[in-house]
Parts: C-alpha cells; structure tokens; sequence
C-alpha cells in the first residue's frame, strides 16, 4: 500500500537526506564520543544552522535561537518579559491554547487583559478595529500565522504596519506557516516568531526556532542564562552572550539539530516559500463537491490545511477508517485552537494537511479514499 501522508500540520516525512544527517551524527557518537562529535560539528551547529536559518526569515544570525519545541520557545521567551500590571494583551480567535493558558496565568498574577481581534465577513483580523482601538494601553499583540485547526491566513504583514511605530510588543506564531509560506520578520515588523521544525519544514520532532527582535531582547529580564551564554565566579553572574542564544538551553539534542539544519537547507534550495499550491487547491476543490461533510471557515483565504466536518461518522472514526486505507489524516478538538472553534460552533473535526512533497497524483489518490468515506 502507498500510503499518502496528509498529516503534515502534525509532522511532515523527513527525507532521506535528513535521516542520513541524523544517522551520521548519531552514528560517530557511538562510535568516538557525544561532546569529541559535537566538536567536529561545530561550524554546522554553531555558525551554519543560524545563518540558514536567518537567511530564510530575513534576519540576522544572531537574532536566531533554537529550541526543544515551538512551545518552549514562545513560552519561555515571553516568561522573561515583565507584563506591566493592567496592560491589555491582544489575541487573534486562532490563538493557540498553550499561548492562552499562558495569558491566562499572567490574568492572575498581573491582572492583564485579554482581548480578541475581531473578525469580518472577509478577513480574520478586522483591521479597522485594530487602527480605531490601538493605543498606549495595548502592551502585545499576539496572533497565530495560521491556526492549527485550519488553513485561515491572517494577514500578518499588514497587522505589523499597523503596529509599527506603537508599543505594543508584536509575536507571531508561525507553526503551520513555516516551512509552506515566504516569511520576512522586517516586512512583518513583528518583535518574535516562533516556528517548529517538524512541520512544514519536514525536520525532526524536539526541534523549535525563535526569531527575537533587538527591541524585545532588550526588554527581556533573565532569570537564567546557561553556561554557553554566561558564567560565575560563585557569587555574580557575568552574561558572555549577546542576541537570542543567550535564551537558548546548551544541552540540546544535537542530532535534531543537525537533521533541521538538512531540512532548512532543502526547503531553501526548493525556494524557501514558494511552494507549489496545487495539490492543495485540488483537494480543497474536490472536498467542498462531497456532499456527505462541511469545509471550515471556508470563507477565507486559506493555504496548506483544509479542515471539514464530517455528517456520516464522528471525525475520530473517519481518521481511523481513513488509515486503514492508505491515508494519513488527523481528527482534531476544539481544545486546541478553543476561540475559533467556539466561534464555529465546532467540537470534532478532520484536519487534511499537504506538505510540498505531497504530489497532485497522492491527492487524486487521497480524493478516492475519501470520495468512499
């Protein structure tokens, strides 16, 4: 059976040549010694892996860290920032639960506000509302590139125009962006992004990026800093770092970072954004003609993920079913994107998800398996 994987707003198919990356690595630790390979890697880890990295965001080397996961890279980036007590905090309705939960604590223990972004009838963000109510109250702004439950495109860029100039901190999550879409932190004027290698950049799963803009980095307080950015003589800490590494974690799973830095390399040589949007446009195509379920939010301008809700079974046993035949999809909940689903008034649904290696003739073979659910 050839199975064909549309599964790739979970985790995207690593290539061979990412693999074999992984393999060598791990291979000559086994062979002489994890700290003796990672020193024979060390102009990849060290000098190559930020500048491919950058070079795809439009940023420098030195505003590039690496993490664990995207998670870990918003959460405890934005752990070190000093939330002023009272300060209004605006979201996008496709707002990440984990990036909720964490507003959430911050309610509590600093007493700020919560306020979504409007929508209308043709955009994700009302854009007129965000020029009318920006003021010197509003401390950050954080919205997701594209939620992970569907393909909804918030117009990132244009937000940043807006906010340009203000006080506001800019943080743009860009799980399901990353790796399918160009993205250039200056046109976006954004302060921090936030993207995951095992997604759309179809690299290892314990690998996450942030790009931290010299305005934020400057108004992070560090209530750590490990020991390949800083040192002590017992008594006071001395910071020997400079830019966004002085976030990161030293012990890392340096294989996942070699693995990514393959990934990154192969998704710039394929043109680093401008990826085919056919395969996709025909399965959104011949989805909304099957009549037996719903697309979602199909009233905007969407790419990569095509989300819908069945009417003839619960969206669990439609994926299993699915898998049975050959086809990778993913039954999502509201729990992970609750706004927007609220808003929707969905609970369950299927999430279809096509990576640049998904071919047209894999989708018309998906549609087959699909047309007999």
């Amino acid at each position: 059976m050839n199975r064909v994987h549309l599964n790739t707003a979970g985790a995207g198919l690593m290539s061979p040549a990412t693999v074999n990356a992984m393999q060598r690595f791990m291979s000559m630790e086994a062979q002489i010694g994890s700290y003796e390979t990672e020193l024979a890697y060390e102009e990849l880890l060290n000098v190559d892996l930020y500048r491919v990295m950058a070079g795809l965001l439009n940023a420098q080397p030195s505003q590039i860290g690496f993490f664990s996961s995207a998670t870990e890279a918003w959460t405890s980036i934005l752990g070190k920032l000093q939330f002023p007590q009272g300060k209004r905090v605006w979201v996008s309705t496709s707002e990440y639960a984990a990036n909720l939960i964490f507003f959430n604590y911050l309610k509590l223990s600093r007493g700020i506000r919560v306020e979504v972004i409007p929508t209308t009838a043709t955009s994700p963000l009302d854009l007129e509302w965000v020029q009318r109510h920006l003021d010197d109250d509003v401390f950050l702004v954080s919205v997701s590139h594209l939620p992970s439950c569907c393909g909804v495109i918030n117009p990132v860029e244009a937000l940043g125009a807006l906010l340009k100039g203000s006080n506001a901190l800019y943080v743009v999550d860009a799980c399901q962006s990353l790796g399918q879409l160009p993205l250039d932190v200056r046109d976006m004027h954004c302060d921090l992004l936030t993207g995951a290698g095992r997604k759309f950049l179809c690299g290892p799963r314990g690998s996450g990026i942030a790009y931290v803009s010299p305005r934020l980095l400057g108004q992070l307080q560090l209530n750590f800093a490990d020991l390949h950015a800083a040192s002590t003589d017992g008594q006071v800490n001395r910071v020997d770092a400079c830019g966004a590494r002085v976030l990161e974690i030293a012990e890392k799973s340096f294989s996942s970072l070699v693995g990514l830095h393959t990934a990154l390399q192969e998704y710039a040589q394929a043109g680093g954004g401008q990826v085919s949007t056919e395969p996709y446009g025909l399965l959104a195509q011949e989805l909304r003609r099957l009549p037996q379920l719903t697309l979602m939010c199909d009233q905007f301008e969407q790419t990569a993920i095509v989300s819908f809700v069945p009417h003839n079974r619960p969206a669990k046993a439609f994926v299993g079913q699915a898998r049975e035949l050959g086809l990778n999809l993913w039954a999502g909940t509201a729990a992970h994107t609750p706004l927007l689903l609220k808003d929707l008034g969905v609970t369950h649904f299927v999430r279809a998800s096509v990576g640049r290696h998904v071919t047209l003739a894999q989708v018309e073979q998906a549609l087959v398996i699909l047309r007999s659910l």
